[in-house]
């Protein structure tokens, strides 16, 4: 199939190099003869160029109404397309610049229904139906690839490859996520024994190491405490050193505070000994005033005691005799 192939591919483009200058033949001799009667042509071409113009200015396009020079530049524009199409410089382009260059054209230098002569009419049918073959012919070179895929069939079969390609990737990830999981069921039991015995590994070789470093670990813990404590009595004596100038000024402030408040205290003291003293001379004389009525009730009560007793003692001698 691929020799049979590349044997067509010979036979192709020979056909394409004899039938493009052939279907561009037209397009040379046809604007070399508008080019030499562009008035007539203009006159012909008027009545389609007057509305085309309106539109094409209301799209924003500048263009200029002088139906002459349109003619003019159509002409211009078949000539180069022709020449670019006959000798197979870009091909598409060109024809399908002339089918697009053809309709105005053909419209134009055409137009049957027009004419009142039947035989004139019938050659501009003739005439039309001609152009309309050209055009089908230009169209069909417009999308000639030479053999080579076009746009459309890319993006046809890059559409399909990429269904194809994500279809594969799917199933490719449903397959290694099935081997994942069946490798996970077996190797749960193989990955616990491996941990197991690597724990137990890591724990005997902790218990050597402890055993082996305990001694040397153990002196260099007392040698670090020893210099441990030099450093903690260096740093308390110079925390004493340092404190002492501060403990000095607590003890001066302190001394000026306890000044100051026994100066603020001597009046307060004063007043209540003061108010002492008045108490204690007003309590002598009240004490003085009470002393005889004092001292008649002691009497009184001394006299009673007394005689009281010489009963009771009378009460007893009677009970003894």
């Amino acid at each position: 199939m691929r020799r049979a192939k590349r044997g067509n591919r010979p036979c192709m483009s020979l056909s394409r190099t004899i039938a493009r200058p052939l279907l561009a033949s037209i397009f040379l001799v046809g604007p070399i003869s508008t080019l030499r009667n562009s008035s007539g042509a203009a006159k012909k071409a008027e009545p389609v160029t007057d509305p085309l113009v309106r539109f094409l200015q209301r799209a924003g396009v500048p263009i200029t109404h002088d139906p002459e020079k349109l003619v003019k530049i159509n002409a211009g524009v078949q000539l180069a397309a022709g020449l670019c199409l006959a000798t197979g410089r870009l091909p598409r382009l060109s024809a399908a610049v002339l089918a697009t260059s053809l309709v105005p054209t053909t419209v134009a230098a055409h137009d049957f229904w027009n004419e009142t002569d039947p035989e004139v009419r019938k050659q501009q049918q003739i005439q039309l139906a001609k152009n309309v073959s050209l055009l089908g012919g230009l169209l069909i070179a417009a999308g000639d690839t030479d053999g080579k895929p076009g746009v459309a069939w890319l993006a046809k079969h890059a559409v399909s490859d990429v269904r194809r390609d994500l279809g594969h990737a799917a199933h490719t990830a449903k397959l290694e996520s099935k081997v994942v999981a069946l490798e996970a069921d077996r190797g749960t039991a193989a990955v616990g024994a491996t941990v197991g015995t690597a724990l137990l590994a890591a724990g005997k070789h902790a218990k050597e190491v402890a055993q082996e470093k305990g001694p040397v670990v153990a002196a260099a813990a007392r040698e670090h405490a020893g210099v441990l404590a030099a450093s903690a009595t260096a740093a308390a004596q110079e925390a004493r050193a340092e404190a002492a100038p501060v403990i000095e000024d607590l003890r001066k402030e302190a001394r000026k505070k306890a000044k100051r408040a026994r100066k603020q205290a001597a009046p307060m003291i004063k007043d209540l000994r003061k108010d002492a003293q008045k108490r204690a001379k007003k309590a002598r004389k009240h004490a003085k005033k009470q002393a005889p009525a004092i001292a008649a009730a002691a009497r009184d009560q001394a006299a009673a005691a007394r005689a009281q007793a010489m009963a009771v003692g009378e009460l007893a001698k009677a009970k003894l005799v």
